[in-house]
């Protein structure tokens, strides 16, 4: 799997924007309730990018996308500004950054794309658990729990 080059700019960060796709299905029942559920483990999620580069690093930008991603069809790797700081996840173009380009001057180039990013990474059920209960821990929270009901039934 091949590497966003790291002496190529990362996206700007103002235009950077997430959409994930749902994952939940919702079916109406007869009652008037709804009935609600997950329906996969993962979804991708789409990240609108936008890139300035100096003319020497648009010419190698373009090359990548040319050359190693053909086109930009390729899977790749690129660290993308989550919650959890710059994080590396799988990444393919969904439009390609030569279908908008664009020069802001004699030596400057911008580049805007569409990116589907495989899995996007949050923090683990235990450290969510974890933050959640703080500042107790889960094994002090169950710990709590057990005295807590063995108090009730004396």
């Amino acid at each position: 799997m091949l590497n966003y080059p790291d002496s190529l700019p990362s996206p700007l960060l103002k235009p950077l924007s997430f959409k994930r796709q749902s994952n939940v299905l919702r079916t109406k029942m007869d009652s008037g309730q709804a009935r609600v559920r997950r329906r996969f483990k993962s979804v991708p999620t789409s990240m609108t990018a936008t890139w300035r580069c100096k003319s020497t690093d648009a010419a190698v930008f373009e090359g990548f996308i040319t050359h190693a991603l053909h086109d930009g069809s390729a899977w790749f790797t690129m660290n993308i500004l989550t919650p959890l700081g710059l994080v590396q996840h799988e990444v393919r173009f969904i439009t390609s950054p030569m279908e908008n380009y664009q020069p802001i001057s004699a030596i400057w180039w911008q580049y805007k794309a569409q990116i589907e990013i495989k899995h996007r990474l949050v923090i683990s059920e235990q450290k969510t658990a974890d933050s959640i209960l703080s500042p107790n821990t889960a094994q002090q929270f169950s710990d709590g729990i057990k005295a807590a009901i063995e108090s009730y039934q004396e």
